[in-house]
């Protein structure tokens, strides 16, 4: 079946959910995902789809309302991701470590009609985050709900582990079995209907330049990204995938349309990423493929050799340092033909937007490179000054063409072409090198770095601090500071007002806790005195800020 769509490029003329139905029908009896040792066979997996598909109809959800969804990484959040793209819907799942701000102004631009979220995730309490997010909602007698902030929105489902019921939020199981009933013809003629060009999936940037963006997705973006993971590291129908991301990032939902609906092969879920638990699945049943980040490579890592056991996974996409490269190859894989493909993607290219091939011999290339674009994509690097295109050995801003593209940011078409050129390039904000054919990732533009996995603005930290402590402090400077476990961990520097002292850094970190997303809170501040050390053209040195951030936490140690 794999190898037919891919001769045939499915993946291009074909819509996940058309994909999806003819998996589940060629292979009913095998296991499409293992949850907490529980097989979920194909043909339970359409059923349920099917019931939450129903279920969506049920409250009225059309072609182009949006869903959003609060989710952890659970067979019943893949239910509603593929249930809502069968009805037309588009799918728009959220950050689970957003605070009141992103949530509010995300959800007062997005206009979603339902919202399905888990009710409680440690002590973040999500019933009542999106009560105060909303701020005026009005509960009906018929369980529908209204909102002057919120005026598509029409209903709330929550899902609760331990069956708590919650006023204005209808029960996720009573919801779902509800759907049991459902029209099956009318469901096959929506998916059958459904064309590649439908806008399927909100997918929410990382918010490095403030507030995160909503970029619109088709069927040929999550799809191209499914294609050429399988192309390019041989994934087959008899390999199997274990989902480290959350089912809020690209990655966690991308693995559902790779490994389930275009694959038909087997994938390993776990409500969060838990490295113990991971590193014991990985060993035991001998899987084969994923997606990380460096943070999640080191902490299988230090698993494998606490407790002995096997790395034995060998088709990789991965979006780590040299350091780690070479963590995987030299110590962590035991199979000869493993094979960590490096990567370059943004949520505005649609998602990946080039791959290191299997069988480049290189080793510097693919420890150094991000891999070459993929068919059809075209890139270059420009002066971020001046516009002007630089030779591809020079570093400058990494631009792009591609067909995979996405159709823009919901409601903010303003944003999007500003991103545009001339030429018809993409200006992502990305530095970096186009040499031999392979790009080079070098960082990003603006202050923004990576941590444990997420683009984090230093500049968006600052302002947040200083509207969050502006009668403490006079002014901050937001860096990110090497670290082995999370890439670069977030670390401020604060002025403080005259007669004020700064509080510890776990009092400051609390009163940081759902205001900020939590990969934006700082894992350090730093008293500074007196004025910032500053360039001769009058740039504040972030070099310099780092430098000292470095030695005061090791002297602090």
């Amino acid at each position: 079946m794999l190898k037919q769509r891919m001769a045939t490029n499915q993946w291009y003329t074909a819509t996940v959910q058309q994909l999806l139905a003819e998996t589940c029908r060629d292979r009913p009896a095998k296991t499409a995902l293992v949850y907490r040792e529980k097989e979920i066979s194909y043909k339970e997996l359409l059923t349920n789809v099917n019931f939450i598909s129903q279920a969506l109809l049920n409250l009225g959800v059309k072609p182009g309302d949006r869903v959003s969804t609060i989710p952890l990484a659970t067979p019943e959040f893949a239910y509603i991701y593929f249930a809502a793209l069968q009805v037309g819907a588009v799918i728009n799942p959220l950050n689970l470590l957003w605070g009141e701000i992103e949530f509010s102004g995300i959800l007062r631009r997005n206009d979603p009609k339902v919202i399905v979220t888990i009710d409680q995730l440690g002590e973040k309490n999500f019933i009542d985050l999106l009560r105060k997010c909303i701020g005026d909602l009005q509960v009906h007698d018929d369980g529908s709900v209204q909102s002057e902030n919120l005026p598509a929105l029409r209903h709330l489902v929550s899902l609760s582990p331990s069956g708590q019921q919650y006023e204005g939020f209808i029960d996720f199981t009573a919801w779902a079995t509800a759907g049991q009933s459902y029209d099956r013809a009318h469901i096959e003629k929506l998916v059958a209907d459904s064309k590649p060009t439908d806008i399927q999936f909100i997918c929410q940037t990382s918010g490095s330049t403030g507030l995160s963006k909503s970029v619109l997705w088709n069927h040929r973006s999550p799809l191209a990204t499914a294609h050429f993971y399988v192309k390019f590291v041989n994934y087959m129908e008899d390999d199997t995938y274990i989902n480290l991301a959350p089912f809020f990032h690209n990655s966690g939902m991308g693995a559902l349309n790779l490994a389930v609906a275009y694959s038909g092969s087997t994938l390993y879920i776990m409500p969060s990423f838990d490295p113990h638990l991971a590193m014991e699945l990985i060993d035991k049943h001998d899987i084969t493929g994923t997606t990380g980040f460096d943070a999640h490579y080191q902490a299988l890592d230090m698993v494998r050799k606490s407790k002995g056991l096997k790395f034995r996974l060998s088709k990789c996409l991965v979006a780590i340092s040299p350091k780690t490269y070479d963590l995987l190859v030299n110590e962590m894989a035991v199979k000869e033909n493993a094979h960590f493909a490096g990567l370059y993607a943004q949520s505005e290219a649609g998602g990946l937007l080039a791959i290191m091939e299997s069988d480049c011999m290189v080793h510097d290339l693919k420890k150094n490179c991000n891999g070459r674009p993929l068919p059809g994509v075209e890139v270059i690097i420009k002066d971020i000054n001046t516009g002007e295109r630089l030779p591809p050995w020079e570093q400058g801003e990494i631009c792009y063409r591609s067909p995979f593209m996405c159709c823009g940011y919901y409601k903010q078409d303003e944003a999007f072409s500003q991103g545009m050129d001339a030429d018809g390039f993409f200006h992502g904000g990305d530095f970096g090198t186009f040499d031999n054919g392979y790009i080079r990732f070098l960082g990003r533009l603006g202050g923004v770095i990576k941590s444990g996995g997420e683009n984090v603005s230093t500049t968006y930290v600052s302002t947040l601090l200083m509207e969050l402590f502006g009668e403490e402090f006079e002014d901050v400077q937001t860096i990110g500071v090497p670290d082995p476990y999370w890439g670069k961990k977030v670390v401020s520097w604060v002025r403080m007002r005259e007669g004020r002292q700064l509080r510890s850094t776990a009092e400051l970190r609390t009163e940081c806790k759902g205001k900020l997303a939590e990969y934006e809170i700082p894992k350090d501040f730093l008293k500074w005195e007196g004025p910032w050390p500053m360039s001769a053209v009058g740039k504040i040195q972030l070099d310099d800020l780092e430098k000292q951030a470095i030695e005061r936490l090791r002297t602090n140690k």
